[in-house]
């Protein structure tokens, strides 16, 4: 094998599909990143653990001789950062060896055969009933709010992932960890229903090398698979199965408090609470809900914190707990300026959502008990 090509298209690349090389494998191959020349296409660069398969966009190249090597992901990106020129040159010999050349550093590294390297075929991921379209930037908006709440229990492997549902050319998300969930939808325009659960692990991937712009990301589900794609990656990934919690009817308008806040205030207060609620128990927060004020306290060993911020309530008064974490990564998450509180006893979930009438964004916090 014997390319060149762009350094920084090269780096780009690298660090896409290294977001799918395993910290820690039994499997020597998968530390590696596959590299794919062709005289015609360029370079194809692929990452895989097994759970999450990232294959780049061709990077356009001059391929003298075309071929394919396994090259370890960390020294390869290492090298390539570290590289001074604008370009870069690697040659591979018959031994396998990859000598990697920029300006005047010469860097050789041992690589594996190409062949050994597990490859998603067409024939693996299965065969597609229906493809979907959707904004890059309003998905990566989608998996923010909502992934915080994907379920760490292993006990309970569909709760780790987070289900997606095509109903009536509506995308909706959900993540439940069984104490809160966190729903959000966006109109898909003409699309056939669907459902599929994905790993939490994956979305987070995805999200973190998705756009905040106007590209387009396409995506479809097979049976066991699925398949986001735009015009800088694929990404294949597992689907979890099992039976995901019913979550539709969870949500109601039976409430007989009903409090508006400023955001930012509530997650400031909140994040003051948790200095001193957090230790190894996770100790509870008291709201205490009136007419115009909700009143945050918590005492623990390490102090106590009498906090409140202003609001306009309508109803009854309460006094509630709550974890203060489940507060503040929902409120981290979202960009409203004002958010609804709808809360009925002092033991049943309370209902977060905006100011507009058409909300696209659900949460449920289930509270705690009072502390003995």
């Amino acid at each position: 094998m014997v390319i060149n090509c762009d350094k920084q298209q090269l780096q780009d690349a690298l660090a896409l599909v290294c977001r799918a090389v395993p910290t820690r494998t039994t499997n020597p191959i998968l530390e590696c990143v596959l590299l794919n020349a062709d005289e015609e296409s360029g370079i194809v660069l692929i990452g895989n653990d097994k759970e999450i398969y990232i294959e780049s966009a061709a990077i356009p190249a001059q391929v003298e001789q075309g071929g394919s090597i396994a090259l370890d992901a960390r020294l390869f990106s290492d090298i390539v950062k570290k590289l001074t020129g604008d370009s870069v040159a690697i040659e591979v010999d018959e031994r396998l060896n990859a000598l990697c050349k920029s300006g005047r550093s010469r860097l050789k590294i041992a690589g594996q055969m190409g062949e050994e390297f597990p490859v998603v075929s067409e024939n693996e991921i299965g065969s597609v009933t229906s493809r979907y379209k959707i904004n890059a930037g309003v998905l990566k908006d989608m998996i923010k709010k909502t992934i915080f709440s994907v379920s760490l229990d292993q006990s309970k492997p569909i709760l780790t992932g987070e289900k997606l549902v095509i109903k009536n050319n509506i995308l909706e998300m959900v993540t439940i960890d069984m104490f809160r969930i966190s729903y959000i939808s966006a109109d898909l325009g003409e699309a056939v229903d669907t459902e599929a659960v994905i790993p939490g692990r994956t979305l987070g991937e995805l999200s973190r090398i998705l756009s905040d712009d106007e590209e387009e990301i396409n995506f479809y589900f097979t049976e066991n698979k699925a398949v986001f794609e735009s015009n800088n990656f694929r990404l294949v990934s597992n689907l979890l199965s099992g039976e995901f919690v019913r979550y539709d009817q969870i949500y109601n308008e039976d409430f007989s408090t009903m409090a508006v806040v400023e955001r930012l205030p509530l997650l400031n207060a909140m994040e003051r609470a948790i200095l001193i609620a957090s230790d190894s128990r996770m100790l509870p927060i008291k709201m205490d809900i009136k007419e115009d004020d909700i009143t945050i306290w918590a005492e623990t060993e390490r102090g106590t914190v009498d906090d409140g911020i202003p609001c306009e309530t309508d109803g009854k008064e309460l006094v509630i707990y709550f974890n203060p974490k489940y507060f503040i990564e929902m409120l981290r998450a979202l960009d409203d300026e004002r958010i609804v509180l709808k809360l009925n006893t002092p033991l049943s979930p309370c209902t977060i959502h905006g100011m507009e009438q058409d909300n696209k964004y659900r949460y449920l916090i289930v509270p705690l008990r009072p502390p003995a």
